[in-house]
């Protein structure tokens, strides 16, 4: 039987664990659980290991009767490099050293801060001898893997191997995509991974600092569900309600959706060869009812969840539960990049040197000296040489580096700043309606209403406005009722009139016609229809306005009541 490892990703807001078989043909998981992650504990992948975190994943293995004593760790993180590089064709136990000989190129900082680690992508070229391979080489912060060390000591566990998740996901995937093109993207709370597989081989892997963690928020502070006080009450809520109907929820997911759809456009653009085929979605966003088909709309590709795939009965370890949050918790004990602590070289044995007898030796001796000896002198000379060389390559270097480093910072704050940005819009877009604009509306009421015309009162809503005129003659409220379609914060087939009323003053035989309109408002985002058509649609309009102006008195007359009663509400409103 193979052995056992307990699997461990800890996330912004939840931490997964899973007891599964470590790097066997078999995939099995035996016991799973997922306990809350304490605001603080996890920084962009760096952990803080506090006591009280210890101590309750202590309980909770326990609980969960997990008796491994190996544990993996997968990470998600931005400060984890990665670049894709060719490399000769070597042995597989030489890579490791080829990718440590070139890394100065591939990462320009100060590389003994970084633990290297690689992933074999394919083999390029055909013909035998000119053959490379690609690879896909990481460097992660020995700050950044120490902390993982640190949790694995406190638990008692021996740490077998610390892996990347997008590695751990592709483990899951590949057979998934064994032919044609697919992207994978497994949604986390506040970043998300893209995958390129094409026929079981990974060719591309992008991370975005978005995630559910807004939608999540949405819902726990949300009075709509009951029970949603914790992040682990809101997930269970959002797979069992599709919450994408929302506005709310659809304004904390924009952002997400539309930067998927932005990296799946830059992969098609630049793979037209290979087209893509499908979207698979995985991670916790994957357990979000609804987002298949919020999604699919985004990206315009058919989107699917990963669910079953050939070699992982993932199914029956999962029965009650979609298993897309422990993807990586699984795929992380099948074959794990191995970031790990640099071992200590032993130190070889000096070569024993001995005499041999019978003959006289000195002379060859001195000789072999001599020429050792001058040999020596020159080797000195070229190394000296070289170190000089050297030293100056290494000090330009390092001025490259530190010109370089402090690009970091900047690009951190400017991402944080991009996604403060995007929140603030969201929230101010929920703001915005259109009675903002009252005044523009009424300097256009003023503009193009007929002279004579009188507004007797003026409601506005967030939905529309509700308007009673007094003018000399019906076909002057033909005018009025059609230039309301005309404007363009207005939906013109939705002003409507509710009452027409022919009134004759007994004094001065002075004729008034009073009618009540009412209209609804164009959505904050209609962008105007062309001019041609909006007049063609308002000549239809103002045919059908004649028509009902042109009703008979007796009509006018049941209808005033009900215009008298409707203006009432706008009294006080503004004239």
């Amino acid at each position: 039987m193979a052995g056992k490892a307990i699997s461990i990703e800890i996330g912004y807001s939840l931490t997964r664990v899973c007891e599964v078989d470590y790097k066997a043909k078999t995939h099995r998981v035996y016991r799973r659980f997922t306990v809350p992650t304490p605001p603080g504990v996890m920084n962009d992948g760096v952990l803080k290991v506090t006591p009280e975190y210890v101590a309750e994943l202590r309980d909770a293995l326990a609980n969960s009767k997990m008796k491994a004593k190996q544990v993996v760790f997968t990470i998600t993180s931005g400060r984890i490099n990665s670049r894709e590089v060719m490399i000769p064709m070597v042995k597989d136990n030489r890579i490791a050293d080829v990718v440590a000989a070139n890394a100065s190129e591939y990462f320009p900082v100060d590389l003994s801060q970084f633990e290297l680690a690689h992933n074999i992508l394919g083999v390029v070229g055909e013909t035998k001898g000119q053959q490379q391979y690609k690879l896909l080489v990481m460097a992660a912060p020995k700050a950044l893997l120490s902390s993982y060390y640190d949790l694995a000591k406190e638990l008692k566990l021996e740490l077998a191997a610390i892996d990347y998740a997008g590695n751990s996901v592709f483990q899951v995937a590949k057979d998934k995509v064994s032919q044609g093109t697919s992207l994978v993207v497994k949604i986390d709370e506040r970043s998300t991974l893209v995958l390129a597989i094409q026929n079981s081989v990974l060719t591309f892997t992008r991370t975005l600092p978005y995630g559910v963690d807004e939608a999540i928020q949405t819902i726990v502070e949300s009075t709509r569900w009951a029970r949603t006080d914790t992040v682990v009450d809101a997930m269970d809520a959002m797979s069992l309600n599709d919450c994408t109907g929302f506005p709310e929820i659809v304004e904390a997911l924009t952002p997400l959706a539309n930067n998927i759809s932005r990296v799946v456009d830059y992969y098609a653009s630049h793979n037209t060869d290979a087209p893509v085929e499908k979207i698979y979605i995985t991670g916790v966003g994957a357990d979000v009812k609804g987002m298949v088909d919020f999604l699919a709309k985004e990206v315009s590709y058919p989107v699917e969840a990963l669910r079953q795939v050939k070699g992982w009965a993932l199914e029956q370890s999962f029965r009650t539960q979609f298993y897309g949050g422990y993807v990586a918790c699984v795929g992380a004990a099948a074959a794990p990049l191995g970031f790990k602590k640099d071992e200590k070289k032993k130190k070889k044995d000096a070569a024993a040197s001995g005499k041999k007898g019978g003959f006289n030796l000195a002379p060859i001796a001195y000789t072999v000296l001599g020429v050792g000896i001058a040999a020596a002198v020159v080797l000195v000379v070229l190394s000296v040489l070289r170190l000089m060389e050297a030293q100056r390559q290494n000090m330009e270097l390092m001025a490259q580096n530190n010109s370089l480093e402090e690009i970091i910072p900047i690009y951190n704050e400017y991402v944080a700043t991009q996604s403060t940005y995007n929140l603030v819009q969201s929230m101010y877009s929920m703001t915005e309606n259109r009675n903002e604009e009252l005044v523009e509306f009424l300097e256009e009421l003023e503009t193009k209403m007929p002279s004579d015309v009188h507004v007797v009162s003026f409601t506005s809503t967030l939905d529309g406005v509700a308007i009673n005129m007094t003018v000399s003659t019906k076909s002057e409220a033909a005018v009025a009722i059609e230039q309301l379609r005309t404007f363009e914060s207005l939906i013109p087939a939705s002003v409507t009139v509710n009452s027409v009323v022919e009134e004759i003053d007994e004094e001065t035989g002075t004729v008034s016609v009073n009618f009540a309109v009412a209209a609804i408002y164009q959505g904050m985002d209609y962008a105007p229809e062309d001019e041609a058509a909006a007049e063609d649609g308002a000549a239809d309009l103002t045919s059908e306005t004649a028509a009902d102006t042109a009703q008979d008195d007796g009509t006018a007359d049941e209808t005033a009541q009900e215009a008298d009663a409707e203006a009432e509400p706008a009294d006080g409103a503004a004239e």
